[in-house]
């Protein structure tokens, strides 16, 4: 974990009709989609449809950061201006799963790490086609928090290396640090630190 649970990875949107089929293959197992936000607007929304019209069981995660992070940063329907940089309407991710037809949708924090297990043990527990909606700034485009650190308590159990994935958590001398050049100070090692050796604004 976490980079181990990737069975398969392909890229716009794709994975939302491969984990309906896969729900088809293994009906007891619980089958995971991951789709951006702006990639949900130009080709997930039809696998959506696909997946509750065949009554899948599977669940939706859309990360949604209200931004085109992969290509550029260009609008899209949900971040509400268009390509001439006109404010509009935004297009609500939620409103439109229910008029597909999802009738559970859970929103949430990925950065509350409780939170975040909670709605997906929710999800688990129902049939049919569930959909979880992370929301949370693009750190590309938004000022990070303070910067967290490994405090003199560190037991070096290396769990938060080995269960988030964080590029910022490294060994340094055999030793669990923080690099400060890639932490974003969004908190989540801190979350999962045993003893509570991960200091820093967004811990304390």
């Amino acid at each position: 974990m976490p980079l181990d649970m990737v069975d398969t990875c392909l890229c716009m949107g794709a994975g939302i009709t491969m984990s309906q089929g896969f729900s088809w293959v293994e009906p007891d197992a619980v089958t995971f989609s991951f789709v951006g936000d702006s990639t949900f607007f130009a080709s997930g929304m039809t696998g959506v449809v696909n997946a509750v019209y065949n009554d899948a069981n599977m669940i939706l995660c859309v990360l949604d950061n209200s931004t085109t992070a992969m290509t550029g940063h260009q609008p899209h329907p949900g971040t509400g201006r268009n390509m001439m940089g006109q404010f509009v309407d935004k297009v609500d991710i939620e409103a439109v799963l229910r008029g597909i037809g999802v009738k559970k949708i859970v929103g949430v924090d990925p950065l509350d790490l409780a939170a975040s297990v909670a709605a997906v043990k929710e999800c688990a527990e129902e049939k049919g086609v569930k959909a979880i909606i992370f929301r949370s700034p693009c750190v590309a485009i938004t000022k990070p928090s303070a910067k967290l650190t490994i405090l003199d308590n560190c037991i070096n159990c290396k769990k938060c290396i080995r269960e988030i994935g964080c590029p910022a958590l490294i060994l340094q001398n055999g030793r669990t640090t923080i690099d400060p050049n890639l932490c974003t100070g969004c908190g989540l090692c801190s979350q999962i630190c045993p003893v509570d050796a991960i200091g820093g604004a967004k811990h304390e």
